[in-house]
């Protein structure tokens, strides 16, 4: 975990205050020559935010030994890309073989640092299988699972619903996708209001950015739930102790190009005023 050690560059401070303002905390206040310092107990209080880091106007205010030059400026971005990306985004369930390439990897997993969780806790955990050598192993496993359900179990249907998507040829858990990305959430650290949100906050930004790579995603309930009932495919997933699975997402090069976004009516929003 990050140290919580602030440090202001006096010649670079205007005392504008904005950092005590926007501390979420509270725990900054000004000393006698108004450079911003924690209260005190306040290192104790702080949620590493780096709130204070990033409203800085000037580059004053580091934290936990961060260079300010280092953070990237903050950019308007063009609203109307932004709602093109969510209207235009579909489940991919079609999947070219190739592999999805490092660099694109690399790219999720650098971004998978910045969703938000419930006060900032580090809580989530992300497992990526990121070949189709890893995920036919793991398909293997998953099949072999189904075959062993009894026929007078109550999971006998996934069984039947498997054996006819392999006799059509098609993959009905991970949807022939070469890769796979699993959150999990430690319970010790997470927010206890947040611990089923976070995972599902962090996949759905997660989703946006791997289209804006031209990456297709689907949200796969279907491992979920059979990971929770057979162990044998749970440890697959590369789960950390003391963590639990939050959720599960196949990714890849779809196999599918849409013309056009779909019609959709916005009558189940209501107004407040």
């Amino acid at each position: 975990m990050m140290k919580r050690m602030i440090a202001v560059d006096e010649e670079k401070c205007i005392h504008c205050g904005m950092c005590l303002r926007d501390c979420v905390a509270s725990c900054l206040e000004f000393d006698d020559q108004k450079i911003p310092r924690y209260i005190k107990d306040g290192e104790k209080m702080c949620l590493a935010c780096q709130h204070c880091l990033a409203v800085c106007p000037t580059g004053a205010f580091s934290f936990g030994g961060l260079d300010p030059a280092a953070s990237d400026p903050v950019t308007t971005v063009d609203s109307a890309a932004i709602l093109g990306l969510i209207k235009s985004r579909r489940s991919i369930r079609q999947y070219k073989e190739d592999d999805v390439p490092a660099e694109k990897i690399e790219k999720l997993k650098d971004m998978l640092a910045y969703p938000p969780t419930g006060v900032n806790a580090p809580s989530l955990r992300f497992s990526i299988i990121a070949t189709r050598q890893k995920m036919d192993e793991l398909r293997k496993i998953t099949y072999d699972c189904l075959k062993s359900i009894p026929a007078d179990s109550p999971l006998a249907f996934l069984k039947d619903m498997a054996d006819k998507s392999l006799q059509a040829g098609r993959d009905l858990v991970y949807r022939g996708a070469p890769a796979l990305v699993i959150v999990s959430v430690d319970e010790k650290k997470a927010a206890e209001t947040c611990k089923n949100a976070d995972p599902i906050i962090a996949l759905s930004y997660l989703e946006l950015y791997a289209a804006s790579l031209g990456l297709g995603t689907v949200w796969d309930g279907f491992a979920v739930a059979l990971a929770q009932h057979f162990p044998k495919i749970e440890a697959q997933f590369h789960i950390p102790k003391h963590c639990q699975l939050g959720f599960v997402m196949a990714l890849g090069i779809p196999a599918v190009a849409y013309a056009r976004t779909p019609q959709l009516k916005t009558d189940n929003v209501e107004i407040i005023k």
